[in-house]
Formats: C-alpha cells, structure tokens, sequence
C-alpha cells in the first residue's frame, strides 16, 4: 500500500545520493547504493566524537558482514563493490590487524564539495547552479552595479601581483612564499584548507580579496581556542 504527497505529509530519514555518482559509468548500481550507504555513516561520523583520526578525517567501521546484511547482497559482491569505490578513490581503507574491521574513510570529488562561508546565509548556498556556472551571491546583487565595478578593480589588483602563485586544483587560490611558510607553520592541514578554497571559489563564484587570510579565518573558526577558566577569587572568598 503506498500513499500520494500531500503538503503535510512528513518523509521519514533518508540517505542523500551524490549528483556526480549519476556521471560515473565505471560504477555498478551496487557500488553507488554502497558509497551512499557509507557517506550516510560517515555523516554520522561527523557529528560525534571520536570517529575522526589525529588529521581531522571522519571515518567508520562498517564489517562486510554487516554491509551484506544491510544492503541484501552476497559479502562477494559487496567486496567486489568495494574494491571498485578504492580504484576510484572514492574510499579509503586503512587496515587494524588481525580480526579487526577496515577503517574506511569516504572521499568526496573536491569539485563537488560546497564549502559554505559563516557569513552566507541558507538563501545563498542554495543558490550554487548544477550545471558549473558562475553564480551571484544575494548579498553582491544588492550592490549597485557602480559599487560593483569599483570591487572587481580592488580584486584584480589584489591578484595581479605577480610575487603571487597559484594553488589548489584549479589554480584559483593565489599566495605568496610568506603567506604559504605561515600557512605551513600555523595550520597542519593547510593543504587540505587550499583544496576546500580553490572547490569553494570555483563552485560558487565567490572571489576573495586575502586568500590566507581566508584561510586562517576559516581554519579559527575550525578550531576555536579554549576557553581559559580563571581560578582566581578575592582574599575573602573560597573557592
């Protein structure tokens, strides 16, 4: 028995399926309904504690036992799944020891990655195209056309230097041999930051004036600094 939509009508949990799993012929539908089945744990994994390894990475512990069960398949078909998301690199597994499950660790294509800034609102993360095309964030359409013009000018100086490189899968993320040894010296996944900035820019079109400063603004808000408890009290208190 099934049951039209109405307005109210409410949808249970579900897994989300990757847009660019439907451009990867190389992968049976078995493969795809795996990934999405282990990108639906790992989110989980985001999310609690302890699932993520001493370089920031989520990963999950999922026995093909277990996949077997949860996807209706033979454990050889899900191994073969397997094997085929690890050519592709689209998982990684990191092996325990003797009768110990796989870490498995789920890649995402960095072009596909939406990188959301603290400073976009929810209209404007939803305004990213499918179809790769630049596109203007809210915020810039409210700005005069006159306005506009004067910060593309301070942009394309900022990024004209030539003392500047180019980093990051599409060349777009620009910093200089200071900038990239402060990188390396302040943050230990710097290289990581420069890939979700170079997806970020090229998917939403959003351009940045200080591409470290970016960095380190995002790796801050990342990894915020403890909170400092004071201990201290007044000669006529206790603690």
């Amino acid at each position: 028995m099934t049951q039209f939509l109405i307005k109210d009508t409410l949808i249970p949990p579900y897994m989300a399926f990757p847009r660019f799993l439907l451009d990867m012929e190389q992968l049976s539908e078995t493969a795809k309904i795996l990934y999405v089945l282990l990108l639906d744990r790992a989110r989980l994994s985001q999310k609690n504690e302890g699932w993520v390894d001493e370089r920031g990475r989520a990963f999950i512990f999922f026995p093909i036992k277990d996949l077997a069960e949860t996807m209706h398949k033979s454990e050889m078909s899900v191994k073969t799944a397997l094997a085929v998301l690890e050519k592709t690199d689209l998982i990684f597994r990191k092996r325990q020891g003797p009768g110990l499950p796989n870490k498995i660790y789920v890649k995402v294509p960095p072009e596909y990655l939406v990188q959301t800034d603290r400073n976009l609102s929810l209209i404007q993360t939803e305004t990213y195209p499918s179809d790769g095309q630049e596109t203007v964030s809210v915020r810039e359409r409210k700005v005069s056309g006159s306005n506009n013009e004067k910060n593309n000018n301070k942009i394309k100086k900022q990024g004209s230097k030539a003392d500047r490189t180019a980093y990051g899968k599409y060349q777009n993320v620009f910093l200089n041999e200071k900038e990239l040894a402060q990188l390396q010296k302040e943050i230990p996944l710097y290289r990581e930051y420069i890939e979700k900035l170079s997806g970020y820019i090229r998917s939403s079109g959003k351009r940045y004036q200080d591409h470290a400063a970016t960095i380190h603004s995002w790796y801050t808000q990342d990894h915020p600094a403890p909170v400092r408890r004071s201990y201290e009290c007044k000669e006529d208190e206790s603690l």
